[in-house]
């Protein structure tokens, strides 16, 4: 029995120190994990957060889309540019002015031709045909604006097209512009201006 109670002893005697010797083992392998754990958390990428758009981030606006209510400030806008000596800012500017201008003549001018034909037409009703009579008039308002503001429009796309050195394609507007504007002898006049930017991009300057 002394002897069971001996080897015991001794049992324990080489187990604590073994047991305490695991124990810090262990402790120290948590403690040079942990940090590493703690560390690859933070590291860990985080979802980002929506980017909200700012006027410097978002994506770059388009053209200005012209209508009757800001085609004048556009033309200002325009015309103060090429005072400055700028070119492809009015002429950005000037070709949406042209297209919308010559949209809205064709349109005015197509319905206009058949409402002519309604009201001429014994048939219709004096009530339809009054009603048709306040649209006519509304398109007699803006035919002669559409009409000034292509002309002047078509002439100075031409002119910065000139200026920029794209012949053909200042060729193309500026005999448009002898399309679409009443002659005239007077040298300030837009037919006559047209004609000595043709010249000098045919070559004929001062030919007549």
């Amino acid at each position: 029995m002394q002897h069971i109670l001996n080897t015991e002893k001794k049992f324990f005697a080489i187990r604590r120190p073994l047991v305490v010797f695991m124990a810090l083992t262990v402790f120290v392998i948590l403690a040079t994990w942990s940090p590493g754990l703690w560390a690859a958390q933070e590291r860990s990428p985080r979802k980002a957060a929506p980017a909200q758009s700012t006027g410097a981030a978002a994506a770059p606006s388009k053209s200005l889309l012209i209508n009757d209510a800001n085609i004048n400030s556009a033309l200002k806008r325009a015309d103060d540019m090429m005072k400055k000596g700028e070119v492809d800012g009015p002429l950005k500017i000037l070709t949406g002015v042209y297209n919308y201008s010559k949209d809205v003549l064709l349109t005015v001018k197509f319905f206009q031709g058949h409402y002519e034909k309604i009201v001429n037409d014994p048939t219709t009703s004096q009530s339809e045909k009054e009603e048709i009579y306040i649209k006519l008039k509304r398109m007699n308002q803006l035919l002669p604006k559409y009409n000034t503001i292509r002309e002047v429009t078509t002439y100075n796309v031409g002119y910065l097209y000139a200026k920029k050195g794209d012949t053909e394609k200042a060729r193309k507007f500026l005999t448009e512009v002898l399309e679409l504007t009443p002659f005239s002898t007077k040298k300030d006049s837009i037919s006559m201006k047209a004609k000595t930017l043709l010249l000098d991009i045919y070559g004929l300057e001062g030919e007549f």
